[in-house]
């Protein structure tokens, strides 16, 4: 009976210690190329989405078949009004994933220091009313 508590007691002991060890390897590594692949296809579906190329590509091609002058300037006006405010759109959604990116890389260290002054400031707390009793 003992054999089996001294071996489940070991597999729980050495599985969390090797989980809490593990953790930020996998954090810094596997999951940040993770999430930088993820965040590489999600800003490549939203160029596609936004139809950037194409906008680029028929920057010149005048709109409803209007072959004048006239026509051709407002087209031309019109597709560099659009494609700007795309490109803009797509760069504030770029910083959105990049400060994705930023707070993925900075969440565990931050979250360790307010679990350890969170720890502190309880056991001061608990001093101090120790002291008013």
């Amino acid at each position: 009976m003992s054999s089996r508590f001294g071996a489940v007691a070991r597999l729980v002991l050495i599985d969390l210690a090797g989980s809490v060890l593990w953790f930020p390897y996998w954090w810094y590594t596997t999951g940040l190329i993770a999430i930088l692949q993820a965040t590489k296809n999600a800003l490549i579906y939203r160029s596609r989405s936004f139809g950037i190329k194409i906008w680029i590509r028929n920057f010149f091609v005048p709109m409803y078949g209007q072959y004048d002058w006239t026509g051709r300037l407002v087209s031309v006006f019109m597709r560099f009004v659009v494609l700007i405010g795309r490109c803009i759109f797509m760069g504030f959604e770029a910083l959105i994933y990049v400060a994705g990116i930023a707070l993925w890389i900075a969440a565990p260290p931050l979250f360790l220091f307010l679990a350890v002054m969170s720890f502190i400031q309880g056991a001061f707390v608990d001093q101090v009313r120790g002291v008013i009793r």
